[in-house]
């Protein structure tokens, strides 16, 4: 049997490896420690942090501040208001005082568009119709305020108060603009048809069931698949936010009952007030459609919906 030779010196070897693995151990750390500052350097400095929401007691995701209202604006409504406790020529905003009506228009209506008061009003006469310039923005307004009555009381009011209780309110809609019609985004303009619009012909929600079914054509195959991606960008949300990957026909998934209606009340505002002859189917609604990105805009919950209690009765789900 052959032996090993005796190692040398063995308490010096012994010595030497202890000492490289105290080295060893001590580069370890110092690496690890390394490679975590350098990673949440990189996070903070390369990578921007996502914004906080906005915080407002009005609206979702949606700052009303601005310098839009003039001081004098603000002086001739106060002074008005002083004036007449009662409102005067109110058609919409029935059953408010002349304040109830001027808080809502400043936060809703001004705040809502960011617009100064003589955009529609001469603050001279805040009644004022006939022989004003702007009065037809007024009336427009007024069949605005109905319009979100009618969304609120006819389709909002459909979905569930698990949702959230949101109302349509103009901010919704205009979210700081005067237009108020938000273009489709690039992203969905980089993988759709340039003059692709959401299908309000169709009937909902049947005009969009297609799966699992042989008569369908190619044509309107597409179709769904454009308006699902249309929904994606939209909401910010895939495919099983409302449907079951496993069984897309299915219905088991409350979000997909709360699309059908939203996209009946989208066909709604187009042919009830969009399209020609429509109820405000002018200045800035002439030949544009409706569409889920108009008041999504990449949010699950509309930036710029109004929470719970903030809508004046009248325009609300339960007036």
């Amino acid at each position: 049997m052959i032996q090993q030779p005796p190692t040398l010196f063995p308490e010096v070897t012994n010595t030497v490896r202890g000492r490289f693995y105290i080295v060893a151990g001590i580069v370890s750390v110092i690496l690890a420690v390394a490679s975590i500052a350098i990673f949440w350097w990189i996070f903070y400095t390369v990578i921007p942090a996502p914004a906080p929401p906005i915080q407002s007691a009005t609206y979702v995701n949606y700052d009303p501040a601005g310098d839009y209202l003039q001081a004098d604006s603000l002086a001739a409504m106060n002074a008005y208001i002083a004036a007449n406790p009662q409102p005067q020529a109110v058609e919409v905003l029935k059953g408010l005082t002349t304040a109830e009506i001027s808080a809502y228009m400043v936060g809703q209506v001004s705040g809502g568009l960011k617009v100064d008061c003589t955009y529609c009003h001469n603050i001279a006469n805040f009644a004022q119709i006939d022989g004003y310039p702007n009065a037809a923005k007024k009336v427009t307004a007024r069949k605005m305020m109905l319009m979100a009555a009618d969304l609120n009381q006819n389709y909002t009011a459909k979905l569930p108060a698990s949702v959230g209780g949101y109302q349509i309110t103009c901010a919704t809609c205009h979210n700081g603009q005067a237009a108020g019609w938000a273009a489709y985004p690039i992203e969905i303009m980089n993988t759709l048809p340039n003059d692709w619009t959401l299908p309000l012909e169709l009937d909902y929600p049947g005009g969009l069931i297609v799966t699992g079914r042989k008569d369908i054509s190619n044509v309107e195959l597409e179709r769904n698949q454009f308006t699902m991606y249309h929904f994606n960008v939209s909401m910010g949300q895939g495919c099983t936010f409302c449907h079951n990957a496993r069984y897309f026909p299915s219905y088991e998934i409350a979000q997909k009952n709360h699309a059908s209606i939203m996209l009946q009340m989208t066909k709604h505002i187009q042919e009830t007030y969009v399209a020609p002859g429509g109820q405000i189917a002018d200045g800035i609604m002439a030949g544009k459609k409706p569409s889920c990105w108009q008041c999504h805009q990449g949010a699950n919950i509309p930036p710029g919906a109004a929470k719970p209690g903030q809508v004046p009765t009248m325009l609300s789900s339960t007036p």
